[in-house]
């Protein structure tokens, strides 16, 4: 379903989020630590931290729905992936070094677009990662402008 141009910017180093909903359908709202895609399966490995976001990964339970963005915060480009969670698990020793570099790169890029450590602090973390293999269903457009929200078929997505 992800193209080549969408799986390199969702691997790029952009702003990622989640959102996730209980039982009542409250949404609960996390920011991500890292993302891989699986070439073979085309499944996203979606890194989060359970202790920054706890509400949010209590409810990401396999088969549930799921929503996550990516934004390049130098531009504000942004798309959306909606899919349908299909495991949760702790994240390995790979994963969790993927999470470490990926939180010290957005530090790095952030503070160098002015955002503060303090600032920071409270969005994103490495700590206490889980791995959600996520099963992409929609794609859509989400840079501001006349064209967010609209839905993009596999090969327009980038």
């Amino acid at each position: 379903m992800l193209g080549p141009e969408l799986v390199e910017f969702i691997e790029s180093p952009v702003m990622i989020l989640f959102a996730t909903r209980d039982e009542a359908g409250r949404p609960m709202i996390g920011r991500g630590s890292g993302l891989r895609v699986d070439r073979q399966s085309g499944n996203l490995h979606f890194l989060v931290s359970r202790s920054q976001w706890p509400r949010a990964v209590r409810e990401a339970l396999a088969s549930r729905p799921i929503a996550t963005t990516y934004v390049r915060a130098a531009d504000y480009k942004a798309c959306q992936i909606k899919g349908r969670i299909l495991k949760v698990e702790p994240a390995d020793e790979i994963q969790r070094a993927q999470g470490e570099a990926y939180v010290a790169e957005q530090l790095a890029r952030m503070l160098a677009l002015g955002v503060t450590r303090m600032q920071l602090s409270s969005t994103l973390s490495d700590q206490g990662l889980v791995c959600l293999t996520i099963e992409p269903q929609a794609i859509f457009e989400q840079t501001p402008g006349p064209g967010a929200g609209r839905m993009l078929m596999p090969e327009d997505a980038a």
